[in-house]
């Protein structure tokens, strides 16, 4: 952060000068929100240690441990507030968002898709700010190198997977286990592609899944053109343990811009329309015979890929309703 801030009088500059060039037109908004960024990771991280010292690093056995979990939540949320209208602000997205009454009620189990490292931002935002709910994250380990998830996401009761972990079941069972005593004010998110949609990414997954699954299950699996195939251990999980929870899925589009550093510099993600869809299913239409499970998630994923195609195939019109937290 110190190094960014003393190299801005260059980098402000060099910015503005790349950002004439159209191939170059996005490096100055990237520069300034990757400042932003790391101005919210500073103030996480004085925040966080913040909280410490005025809870007294309180144990789980502690009467304070409520509040401060409470506290390290609001922190989370701000954080991803922030970033968001960041994004927002320097990027000039607009948002339409469509489905939030499936947002109301008790906390629930969402299953959202993922296509970039900003769409993780969609379920605080959208879901768990505006409605009060508290989410439990189901994360990738590998995110662990951001300093705030590191020390906020570990304090909160969040799962960070190791997806390439010798014993899956048992990496399943840590997800499950989110469930336990989760509050009518709580919920769990979970990205059952395990990872963000990359073209090259789906391709690869295609190929390695080929020699081990039936023919007719790969051709469900290659019509979802704009998805990963859902992972199966951490959702069967959820679903299979699930306490009486509703489930809600989130499909968008519109973030496609930002899966690469080259996007954001470029422009391709200046001025885009970020569309968005929340379902809910209610606890009660959940299959609970584990192979139905399977075929249920999957079933899902066919409304996700039709969902995310009808989402790219609308065409922008001017005056259209944007729904913003």
């Amino acid at each position: 952060m110190l190094l960014v801030g003393l190299s801005l009088p260059l980098l402000v500059p060099a910015a503005l000068l790349l950002s004439m060039h159209s191939a170059m037109r996005g490096v100055a908004r990237t520069v300034a929100f990757i400042f932003c960024y790391l101005c919210c990771e500073a103030a996480g991280i004085v925040v966080s240690a913040w909280l410490w010292v005025v809870y007294r690093a309180p144990q789980r056995d502690d009467h304070r441990w409520p509040a401060y979990l409470d506290a390290n939540h609001k922190l989370q949320c701000a954080w991803a507030a922030a970033l968001k209208r960041a994004a927002e602000y320097l990027f000039d997205l607009h948002f339409d968002v469509r489905g939030i009454e499936a947002l109301r009620g008790d906390g629930a189990i969402m299953m959202a898709r993922h296509a970039s490292m900003a769409d993780t931002v969609i379920p605080m935002v959208f879901y768990a700010i505006p409605n009060r709910i508290r989410l439990r994250y189901v994360l990738k380990k590998e995110l662990l190198f951001d300093p705030c998830l590191d020390i906020v996401g570990n304090r909160l009761p969040n799962c960070f997977v190791d997806r390439h972990a010798e014993d899956g079941p048992a990496e399943a069972t840590r997800v499950a286990d989110l469930l336990t005593d989760l509050a009518p004010d709580e919920g769990i998110l979970i990205f059952p592609e395990g990872t963000r949609f990359l073209p090259e990414r789906r391709a690869r997954v295609l190929e390695r899944l080929a020699a081990i699954t039936p023919a007719d299950e790969m051709a469900r699996m290659r019509a979802w053109t704009d998805l990963l195939p859902p992972r199966r251990g951490g959702p069967l999980a959820l679903l299979r343990n699930n306490p009486g929870r509703d489930l809600v899925f989130c499909a968008h589009t519109g973030f496609e811009g930002s899966t690469h550093f080259r996007n954001l510099a470029n422009g391709a993600w200046t001025g885009a329309r970020i569309r968005i869809r929340f379902w809910r299913i209610a606890h009660g239409d959940i299959p609970t015979v584990q192979d139905a499970q399977a075929r249920f998630l999957f079933a899902q994923w066919d409304r996700m890929q039709e969902t995310v195609s009808d989402l790219k195939g609308m065409e922008d019109t001017d005056g259209q309703e944007r729904v913003l937290p």
